[in-house]
């Protein structure tokens, strides 16, 4: 209902100034009208992920309106009218005086339409069922879409008429309202799982003002941004399938909780002399939220629930982040320049430290930890133009991070990178590159690089070595062919990481292109390849297990290692056609996307055999991501007059989505096993092929 007003509003705004424009004659723009019948067979929310086409006949349209003259500028514009992705924007001022804007954006991400489940309240934070245990009879339960609609609107002002003074404001509200697929335990430690629809009822509003001084050689910039987040849900009750209890017990999923953050920054510039310029950028933030924590929990199936003891029911959490940056450049002589800077990053957890007591486990007593960190950048680069039409540049980073837990390390980077171009012909320039990266990792409470918890391998704060080398050339060797070819290769080890990923490789490969033959026909293409390797090894730990690697393998805690390979093409050619030129032209265009996962696993149990009818083959994963997406347009655009343009045309696309996690999916409505599990079809089956007929008019004047 407020989309619609703030659209009316802007129609019932602009119709009087449309007719005094139009009298002035300094209005222009133009209209266009599109129709479609669609044809959407498979899985249509993985179509319309982010779009809106629909299955049938539709009618959307799209305005462009512009107004300038020495004293006034305007701008409207309006896209998929009616539809979920509309949008508009007015915007205009005066010049040298202001500029003011307002904006509607509607964007949906939908996951999967027809979703079931058994709950009554889908929608809701309460979700139940009439009697134990729910029924398994699948065609009984409710149908639902998995869908969340983002709906943002604002506007801002800004201040030009006191130059050197600026002053700018602006204000925005994001609401998402929908439904989102979450996973709960049915009874811990282990039992069924459960997929529940989370209702989505999110409110985010920002505000942000900035005012500044910007004359030659200094700027100055003091801005203030806060943003507040409401969620309308704070809990997700829901009876528990996995206990054998009455309806008057109930279990409980925390949600997003309400919170809020303010960011207050300084930017300064000020030009100086041998052509160097000083910059700064300083800005502090903080984040809070405040939520009530649960004191019990479901712990079996005969719906018992454990009462645990908190040190305090409510937590508080606020984390304060600074973050500043120097940089100075500098061009002394024409054929030198560089620049020098510091980057500082500091992030500071304030939030409660919460101990809770679990009389049912050992030990009995946890406390979460908190997570701070800083991290300090030091670089220089330089630039260097050389004979022969070269340029050499170069540059060296140190980054400092430093964690405050025991069990993550200090990274300490050294980044060292040159490159180098030639443009020594005027249809050419070719260039080529190397970085180096060498990250060290220090343990504050032991020297071993896998003592990263107990369950986590964190690769991104291992010691590693990444060497990555690279090349390109663009070449324009006459006015109509344009083409460029590029080739990238990156290799990171993992230093002395004996678990988790130990070292990954990729290799990339682009080539694209244009050819104009005379005035009626235009060539145009692209491809691309890409190929990443990942190594892991890694050890199944029991909770009594130490972790330590070179325990021997047994039957319930064994080693294993997998070669991951992903391979991913696609390409895309195309042809515009001037039949007439100015006045007929059709489009032709073909893209194909694939991608390939192989995932090649060994066991390695020791003295233990692997389970009858395994073999090292049969357990590899071939079907590991790989998905195919086709597409087709064919279009004609024909210019009946200087102002009318009609358009006809067809589309087809194809995506088709294997991997080994939802090939065969199935509702699995189970209440007992430690593979039960209540499923509601969530991203199941997401391939799909679509043909899309079109029409359009347009009038520009």
């Amino acid at each position: 209902m407020r989309s619609k007003i703030i659209i009316s509003f802007i129609f019932l705004s602009l119709l009087p100034l449309f007719n005094l424009l139009a009298e002035e004659n300094n209005l222009e723009g133009e209209i266009t009208l599109d129709s479609m019948i669609s044809n959407i067979a498979g899985n249509k929310a993985k179509f319309n992920e982010y779009r809106d086409i629909r299955d049938g006949l539709g009618v959307y349209g799209r305005i462009r309106l512009n107004y300038d003259t020495e004293k006034y500028v305007m701008n409207f514009k309006a896209d998929d009218i009616g539809y979920d992705t509309q949008h508009y924007r007015l915007e205009g001022g005066l010049w040298g005086k202001f500029k003011a804007y307002l904006d509607y954006n509607e964007i949906p991400h939908n996951f999967t339409f027809g979703a079931k489940s058994f709950y009554d309240g889908i929608g809701t934070n309460n979700l139940t069922y009439p009697t134990h245990p729910p029924s398994t009879n699948i065609s009984t339960w409710k149908e639902f879409d998995y869908a969340i609609e983002r709906k943002k609107y604002g506007g801002g002002f800004k201040l030009e008429m006191l130059k050197p003074l600026f002053f700018d404001v602006s204000a925005s509200r994001e609401e998402r309202d929908g439904i989102f697929p979450i996973g709960a335990a049915g009874t811990s430690p282990g039992g069924i799982s459960l997929e529940l629809p989370e209702p989505i009822d999110y409110t985010t509003d920002n505000v942000k003002v900035e005012a500044g001084y910007a004359k030659n050689p200094i700027f100055l910039s003091l801005s203030y941004f806060y943003s507040q987040f409401e969620n309308g849900n704070r809990n997700l009750n829901f009876r528990n399938p996995a206990t054998a209890n009455t309806a008057s017990t109930t279990d409980t999923s925390t949600l997003p909780p309400d919170n809020n953050y303010y960011k207050l920054a300084f930017k300064g510039a000020v030009k100086l002399p041998m052509r160097s310029k000083f910059s700064t950028n300083l800005n502090f933030s903080r984040t809070k939220s405040d939520v009530n924590l649960l004191s019990s929990y479901v712990a079996d199936v005969a719906g018992g629930r454990t009462n645990i003891t908190l040190s305090d029911p409510t937590f508080h959490g606020k984390i304060d982040t600074q973050n500043y940056d120097f940089v100075l450049s500098s061009n002394p002589i024409s054929f030198l320049d560089g620049k020098v800077f510091y980057k500082h990053y500091k992030r500071d957890n304030k939030s409660d430290e919460i101990t809770t007591t679990d009389p049912t486990v050992s030990p009995s007593t946890f406390t979460n930890d908190l997570f701070d960190y800083r991290k300090d950048t030091y670089g220089v680069e330089l630039g260097l133009k050389l004979p022969a039409n070269l340029y050499l540049s170069s540059g060296y980073n140190y980054v400092k991070t430093k964690r405050e837990r025991e069990d993550i390390p200090e990274n300490k980077d050294d980044l060292y990178s040159v490159d180098l171009r030639w443009s020594g012909l005027d249809f050419i320039v070719a260039k080529v590159g190397y970085e180096r990266l060498h990250r060290n990792a220090e343990f504050e409470g032991s020297s071993d690089p896998n003592n990263i918890e107990t369950y986590i391998r964190r690769f991104d704060a291992a010691a590693k070595d990444r060497d990555t080398y690279k090349a390109s050339i663009d070449l324009s060797p006459m006015e109509n062919l344009n083409f460029g070819i590029g080739y990238k290769h990156k290799n990171t080890d993992y230093k002395d990481v004996t678990l988790g990923l130990r070292d990954t490789k990729s290799n990339e490969f682009d080539i694209d292109g244009d050819y104009t033959i005379g005035q009626f026909i235009k060539l145009f293409g692209y491809l691309a390849y890409e190929r990443i390797e990942n190594n892991q090894f890694q050890r199944q730990l029991l909770p009594t297990d130490s972790g330590n690697p070179g325990t021997p393998p047994t039957a319930t805690a064994f080693n294993w290692d997998v070669k991951q390979k992903d391979r991913e093409y696609d390409y895309g050619i195309g042809a515009e056609i001037y039949v007439i030129p100015k006045k007929l032209t059709f489009t032709l265009q073909h893209d194909y996307v694939r991608s390939n996962g192989f995932a090649d696993f060994t066991y390695l149990l020791g003295a233990n055999p692997l389970p009858a009818g395994r073999t090292q083959d049969n357990i590899d994963i071939s079907d590991w991501d790989d998905y195919r997406l086709r597409s087709y347009l064919i279009k004609a655009k024909y210019y009946a007059t200087k102002n009318f343009a009609f358009s006809v045309g067809y589309a087809y696309e194809r995506f088709k989505y294997n991997d080994a996690q939802i090939d065969g999916y199935q509702f699995v409505p189970a209440t007992t096993g430690s593979n039960g599990a209540y499923l509601t079809g969530a991203y199941r089956s997401p391939s799909y092929s679509a043909s899309i007929v079109f029409l359009g008019a347009t009038y520009q004047f």
